[in-house]
């Protein structure tokens, strides 16, 4: 028998229980990178498909938008620790913890608070706008800030060079960390998602089904119910009571319908049904987040890949020894 390799000699000196979870977690974190790499493989497929839509001609659905991402009217967006003006913003503040082991000392990084916008925004395209909802969607963003500071007020944010971020000294002293990335009025903007017109004439009404819904509305409050329509008092709804509930909710409707139509359709862009379709927006063109899940892919499968090589070799190396 030839004499064992290094790697042989390494899988073979590991204690039995010790390498189970490691070829548990190698076998996971191989599987895991396959299946990341299968997503984002998906992902480009989807983008590479589906044509680029324009706001005013865009069909109901899964759609493909390209444009510039602007503020609505109204009250702007501020992102919490920079306080800047955006549309979007996304943040994370961390505090390092740090523990004593005898000699030795191991610090982590603890999420104390975090969050996300949900606040809808515009994107704009040279035949309109349409209003997105973010909930839900996989962004990208090329504003992305990450600064330090010594308590939970975040400093004025001052980048640091790189040198300073690998040494590790825009961080010494530091006991809070702070994460924020933006959407800017005016960044480009790419969108994957679904889109429907709400309003205007064209909208259908399903009178039965809308009269059907109002009722059980009002029959929630029943008290209210037998103060409007409860006519003799008596404190039930009889047949001819009733009879008039539905006509006074079918006149209602009516109304609203009419309503509806002469309000301005309103365009939105937001997270499908469909979970096989992404919702993504990102500040890049199409061409960069092409190329971006192409290398993500990539990466992801060769790591993979290689750690689910690596546990099985280890595996079959104990298995014949």
């Amino acid at each position: 028998m030839a004499p064992a390799s290094g790697f042989e000699q390494l899988v073979l000196s590991v204690g039995s229980t010790k390498f189970f979870f490691i070829s548990l977690l190698s076998l996971s974190a191989g599987a895991g990178g396959l299946v990341f790499a299968w997503i984002n493989l998906v992902r480009k497929r989807v983008m590479q498909d589906m044509p680029t839509a324009k706001v005013r001609s865009a069909p109901q659905g899964y759609i493909e938008l390209q444009g510039e991402a602007e503020l609505m009217d109204g009250a702007p967006i501020y992102a919490p620790l920079s306080r800047e003006i955006c549309v979007w913003y996304r943040f994370k503040v961390e505090h390092k913890d740090t523990q004593s082991f005898g000699n030795s000392r191991d610090s982590k990084w603890r999420t104390t608070q975090s969050g996300t916008s949900d606040d809808l925004f515009y994107l704009v395209d040279d035949t309109g706008n349409c209003a997105v909802d973010p909930e839900g969607a996989k962004v990208t963003s090329t504003h992305k800030r990450t600064w330090y500071g010594k308590n939970r007020t975040p400093p004025a944010y001052v980048p640091n060079s790189f040198l300073m971020q690998m040494s590790g000294l825009a961080q010494m002293g530091k006991q809070y960390r702070f994460t924020e990335e933006r959407i800017m009025p005016g960044d480009t903007l790419y969108a994957l998602g679904n889109f429907t017109t709400h309003g205007g004439a064209g909208v259908s009404f399903d009178m039965k089904t809308e009269v059907g819904e109002l009722l059980r509305e009002w029959k929630r409050d029943n008290a209210a119910m037998l103060d409007r329509f409860d006519t003799n008092n008596d404190g039930e709804i009889d047949m001819q009571e009733w009879d008039n509930a539905r006509h006074v909710a079918e006149a209602e409707v009516i109304k609203s319908r009419e309503e509806h139509a002469v309000a301005p359709p309103v365009d939105v862009l937001a997270k499908g049904s469909n979970a096989r379709n992404p919702f993504i927006l990102a500040t890049r063109s199409e061409e960069e987040m092409l190329k971006h899940y192409h290398w993500i892919s990539v990466s992801a499968f060769v790591l993979g890949g290689l750690a689910f090589t690596m546990a099985v070799w280890a595996i079959t190396i104990r298995l014949v020894h």
